[in-house]
Parts: structure tokens; C-alpha cells; sequence
């Protein structure tokens, strides 16, 4: 199994899960500033270029929250998805698709305009209008983990996996001060040994 990966970007979350499970696998680690994200060979197996992207065999897998999903049901002895037809499940499947689709964009809005562009192509009003909207989203979570350890049930799921690293993210633009439930919430999955060592460099 291979992981194309590059550090701070959202395949930090397949590379967690990986160790989770502790299956071998293979860390390829991109170059955006030399371009190797773009090579024919890459774009063979994602292509917009971008990571994450996993080699499962002859499967070619790319999107964080469907290589979490895929990973989780290939080794359900490891434990990271609630039972099928279960209403965990259900919300299981509710953050790994809110997080891509609804909190993903927010905290990428913030962060082209406060620190990835240029200073010219930069619009205050964009990243402040991003912000209220993330204050909206911080509450959904909080009320999820106020009071608990994991965003389902009372186990680890690659759920956790998802709104942790967005949690992370939060943290990365300095979001989250006002939040001391996600703050608290961060700090346990940063303790779980499989978080270290996919963090470790």
C-alpha cells in the first residue's frame, strides 16, 4: 500500500489512519515547490494533482474522507466504524461527509486569505465572512464532543479522524482560542500513540 502525502494538507489524515490500523504502507512524500504533484506519473492516479492519493493495489484511490471510509471497512478489525445499519453509522457517515463538504472549504477560505496568497490577491472581507461561518460550525462540534471523548459513540472512529484534523486546522489559522471544549477534544486525539508517529515528522 502507498500514500502520497506532503505535510500539511489533508492527506495527514489518511496517513493517521494508516497507523491506526498499523497495516505496512509506503509514505511518498510530494513536492509541490518542485512540482512533482503535476508529473504524468501522478496525475495518472489523482487527477488534480493534489494529495492525498492512496495505492491499494490495483485500486487508485484519492479524496481524505473516502480513503478513511475505504480503510476502515477493509480492516474492521481494527475497530474504526460503527456496525452497519446502526444510527452510530449514520452519524459516523454525517462527519465524514460534513467535514469535506462543509467545514474543509471554510477553513481553506481562511487560509488562501490570510496566509497562502499573494498579499495583492488577498480580501479581508472574504476571510472575515469565512470566520463568521466558522463560528457557526465550531458550535456544531462543540455540542458533539462537549462532555465526551469521541465525536460517536463512546470509541474511536475514523470519524475522529476527520474532525480532529479540522479541529487541527482550526488551531493552524489561530481559531481556536475561544473553543476550549475543541481544544480539549484535540488534545486527546493528539495523545493516541497512532497520531504521534503519523505526526512525528
Amino acid at each position: 500500500m502507498k500514500l502520497y502525502y506532503s505535510q500539511y494538507t489533508r492527506s495527514g489524515r489518511a496517513r493517521w489512519i494508516l497507523e491506526e490500523i498499523g497495516v505496512a504502507h509506503e509514505v511518498v512524500r510530494l513536492s509541490f515547490s518542485q512540482g512533482e504533484h503535476k508529473s504524468p506519473e501522478y496525475l495518472a492516479i489523482h487527477p488534480h494533482g493534489s494529495v492525498p492519493a492512496l495505492a491499494d493495489g490495483d485500486l487508485k484511490l484519492y479524496e481524505s474522507s473516502a480513503i478513511l471510509l475505504h480503510l476502515a471497512d477493509k480492516y474492521p478489525e481494527a475497530g474504526l466504524a460503527p456496525p452497519l445499519g446502526s444510527d452510530a453509522r449514520g452519524e459516523y457517515y454525517r462527519w465524514l461527509v460534513y467535514v469535506p463538504a462543509t467545514v474543509d472549504p471554510v477553513l481553506e477560505t481562511i487560509t488562501l486569505h490570510t496566509r497562502l496568497l499573494p498579499e495583492e490577491k488577498r480580501r479581508l472581507a472574504v476571510a472575515e465572512d469565512a470566520r463568521r461561518r466558522l463560528v457557526g460550525i465550531a458550535r456544531v462540534i462543540e455540542l458533539a464532543v462537549a462532555g465526551r471523548q469521541y465525536v460517536v459513540g463512546d470509541r474511536f472512529t475514523a470519524a475522529d479522524i476527520a474532525v480532529a484534523s479540522a479541529v487541527g486546522w482550526m488551531g493552524f489559522i489561530g481559531a481556536l482560542g475561544d473553543y476550549p471544549i475543541l481544544a480539549a477534544y484535540l488534545h486527546g486525539m493528539q495523545q493516541r500513540p497512532a497520531f504521534q508517529r503519523a505526526h512525528a515528522d
